[in-house]
């Protein structure tokens, strides 16, 4: 660590910087340079470090490689739907007929007739509020 080098390693290391050598010490191990149980160690290592010179000790060793000081690339976002997306006014208008026609049909033909009517109503609805 660049302040430890300096001689402020006895400042107090954050959060941040103790997950910095973690993903440090995971790359080294990704590219073959520790074995688990060094891995292992190093991390609990890490984590109990308070200030900056612990935490440099816990990097002592590993060779500093280019990929370290670049961040992962983020995962490629699917893209969203709308969530709320308007219905068209006409989908109600048609909705509503439907529900009309189907009983008219029901009381004057039947059953049968109102599902017939219902069937093309709907079909009718989906034609005509497609996007």
């Amino acid at each position: 660590m660049e302040a430890a080098a300096g001689g402020l390693g006895a400042l107090r290391a954050s959060q941040a910087d103790r997950e910095r050598v973690i993903d440090t010490v995971k790359a080294a191990f990704v590219r073959g340079q520790l074995t688990l149980g060094d891995l292992e160690a190093r991390v609990d290592q890490a984590l109990a470090a308070r200030t900056y010179a612990e935490l440099s000790a816990v990097i002592d060793g590993i060779p500093a490689g280019s990929d370290l000081a670049r961040p992962p690339k983020p995962a490629r976002a699917q893209p969203r739907r709308p969530r709320n997306r308007p219905v068209n006014r006409g989908f109600w208008v048609i909705t509503a007929t439907t529900l009309a026609a189907g009983v008219w049909a029901g009381m004057v033909a039947g059953a049968a007739a109102a599902v017939i009517v219902a069937m093309f109503m709907l079909n009718l609805a989906a034609l005509a509020t497609r996007p």
